[in-house]
């Protein structure tokens, strides 16, 4: 009897309206108004030329190993920004409210990684509902099926799949272990481009605000891998930044 409640209760799909509220709610309670995020950043050789050039370096290796800052208010104002020791430059992607913005050179892969970041990571309602609204909108403008929920393993958990299970729909995928944080968004943008962004390893952090790992996969190529090498929740952040 123990083992047939078990396997109804791990067979359970929680309604899809039911996951992405909770999916807020987890992030709401962490009542955070900014956050700033160091890390490293590879880029693969074959999508290091791009990065190399905006930045004035060399790609000694083929791979590209640069420093990242990862900034954001809450709710949804975000920026990534990277930048090498071996120059001077550095390159920017701002989402802000739904907004894009550049410093340095325009690089697909880095504005999509702050756009995901902020859609899923930077959120804080004034009032109760306001998270989950900003999250329906966003999948919404992705094309994701927001009627529809699934279970699917990642990174060696049980998540939800919020979309059409089929592959190559778009999906926003929410670990069931993890206490409901983001674990990955898939989508096509306007141009017809399949884009993944994983969100990968919040248990192994002292802070669960951000993962150890985001990932993001350009069809079947990973264009860059952002690894988190420390979290301050009570930055100085300049407001011109966004």
């Amino acid at each position: 009897m123990r083992f047939a409640v078990v396997a109804l209760l791990v067979g359970y799909v929680m309604p899809s309206y039911s996951v992405i509220k909770r999916m807020a709610e987890r992030r709401d309670k962490l009542e955070l108004t900014a956050l700033k995020v160091d890390g490293t950043v590879t880029v693969p050789a074959p999508a290091a030329a791009d990065y190399a050039n905006a930045l004035g370096v060399t790609a000694a290796t083929g791979e590209l190993v640069l420093n990242g800052t990862v900034s954001m208010r809450f709710p949804a104002r975000c920026r990534l920004e990277l930048g090498s020791l071996d120059s001077t430059k550095t390159v920017a992607a701002v989402s802000a409210n739904g907004k894009r913005r550049t410093e340095g050179a325009e690089i697909a892969a880095l504005q999509v990684a702050a756009d995901e970041i902020c859609a899923v990571l930077a959120l804080r309602g004034a009032d109760d509902g306001d998270s989950r609204a900003s999250v329906e909108r966003h999948l919404s403008a992705l094309k994701i099926d927001t009627r529809q929920s699934s279970l699917a393993r990642f990174s060696g958990n049980l998540a939800y799949v919020v979309g059409n299970p089929a592959a190559g729909s778009p999906q926003l995928w929410v670990f069931k272990s993890d206490a409901f944080q983001p674990a990955r968004l898939r989508f096509n943008d306007d141009k017809g481009v399949q884009w993944d962004v994983k969100f990968i390893d919040y248990a192994s952090q002292a802070s669960d605000t951000f993962p150890r790992l985001v990932e993001v996969w350009k069809g079947d190529a990973l264009q860059l891998r952002f690894t988190t090498l420390g979290t301050d929740v009570k930055p100085k952040l300049d407001d011109k930044a966004f």
